[in-house]
This record gives C-alpha cells, sequence and structure tokens, in this order.
C-alpha cells in the first residue's frame, strides 16, 4: 500500500499504526437491487427482487470501540492526537457523568461516519467491538442467518440504532472478539454539534432488543 506509517501506544497499551500517503484501490462493483420505497415506488421498474443467500459482503471497516477504566485519558488522547471530534455523548444521572463518548474524523465541511471511535466508561479495559460496513439491509440479514448456520455466538441485534441510526447485528468470534455488521449511517460534517442525551432505555433505539450485558460488558483483553 505504500506510504509512511508512525506507530502509537495510547492509554490502554494498545499500538496504534497511522499512516499517511497510502496508496487506494479502485472500489469493487457491488451489484445490488434497488428498493422501491418512500416517495420513490418505481426504482425497480419491470425488475424482480432477487437476493443470493450468504456471507454478508463487507465494504470496508467502520469504526472501533473501546472500554477503559481510563476514560477521560483515553477519550482526550484520541482527540488531542488523532484530532477526532465529539458527535454525542451519553451521561448517566448528572451531566457531568459522561459514561459514553462517539467520536467522528475532523475532515472540514466533507461529510463523514457519524463515528469512528466509541468510548465507553468501565470497571475494565478492553476492545467491545470491531464493526464494518455491509451492502445493504438485506444483506445483513442474509448474513445473519449464514452466521446462525454456522453457530457463531450472537451477541445483539437485529436492530436499529438511535445513535449514528445504523442498522446493527452483532456476532462474537471463535476467540472472543466482538464484530458488527452495520448499514444506513448518520454523516456529519464540522457544522454538527454534538448532543448530550441521558442514558435510558431509549438511548438503545427505536427498535430492537435491549442491550444485552453479555454484549455491553464485554471487552476483549
Amino acid at each position: 500500500g505504500g506510504g509512511k506509517r508512525v506507530r502509537l501506544t495510547e492509554p490502554n497499551g494498545y499500538q496504534i499504526e497511522v499512516v499517511h500517503g497510502m496508496a487506494m484501490l479502485e472500489p469493487i462493483a457491488l451489484t445490488r437491487p434497488a428498493v422501491n420505497s418512500g416517495n420513490e415506488k418505481l426504482r425497480r421498474k419491470g425488475q424482480l427482487f432477487r437476493i443470493q443467500r450468504g456471507p454478508s459482503h463487507i465494504k470496508r471497516f467502520g469504526h472501533f470501540v473501546i472500554m477503559s477504566r481510563n476514560f477521560e485519558k483515553t477519550l482526550g488522547w484520541y482527540r488531542e492526537t488523532l484530532g477526532f471530534r465529539c458527535s454525542d455523548e451519553v451521561y448517566s444521572g448528572e451531566k457531568g457523568n459522561v459514561v459514553g463518548s462517539f467520536n467522528r474524523l475532523d475532515r472540514g465541511k466533507d461529510y463523514v461516519d457519524h463515528h469512528a471511535f466509541f468510548c465507553i466508561r468501565g470497571d475494565k479495559s478492553g476492545l467491545n467491538h470491531l464493526s464494518y460496513e455491509a451492502a445493504d439491509i438485506d444483506d445483513i440479514m442474509v448474513g445473519h442467518e449464514h452466521l446462525e448456520g454456522k453457530g457463531y455466538q450472537h451477541m445483539w441485534g437485529i436492530g436499529r440504532h438511535l445513535i449514528g441510526s445504523q442498522f446493527f447485528d452483532y456476532w462474537s468470534d471463535p476467540w472472543g472478539r466482538v464484530h458488527e455488521h452495520w448499514a444506513d449511517t448518520d454523516v456529519l460534517n464540522a457544522d454538527t454539534a454534538p448532543n448530550l442525551i441521558e442514558r435510558g432505555p431509549g438511548t438503545a433505539g427505536p427498535w430492537g432488543q435491549p442491550i444485552p450485558q453479555i454484549f455491553m460488558g464485554h471487552a476483549s483483553p
């Protein structure tokens, strides 16, 4: 891929690799059927809707989530060192007690994913999950059935996030790490102000199961 790489160590001991000047490959073509919905009911005129069964088609890595005993120090490091910008934060009880912070890339006027990094305050430190964008909602659904048939452990979903708005599905791999498939995120730029949201049942999302403790308390070494 080329470019120059710098290795950094963040407050929880993870190695962070920053790469500048990496050569980019052309996007891999992926044909998906158009969806007739909302005000655009004729996107798929004269065509039948056919989805092939199998694993989800991953487009790219989306974001990572760290739980940390050193919440303020960790959050400050990622913002000051990598320039992340706050999108939304969640508090518990008093507004000063922030327990989760969603942060995005700062690319000025350009629109980016709602978050590239989510930090959770916890009684242990570790990786909560890694997240990958799938082709679309149907792709996540057939991928869900594919993983279910393979006997993987399901961690949370399927549902729709309130914060970030992604359609999501979470699974554990055989080594205990958790991975998310998602589609349809909010996109923001530097003009969007952050929100402070009280933690409660509604923060899980408009539909889907409540956040299970097996997921919320997860932190891989």
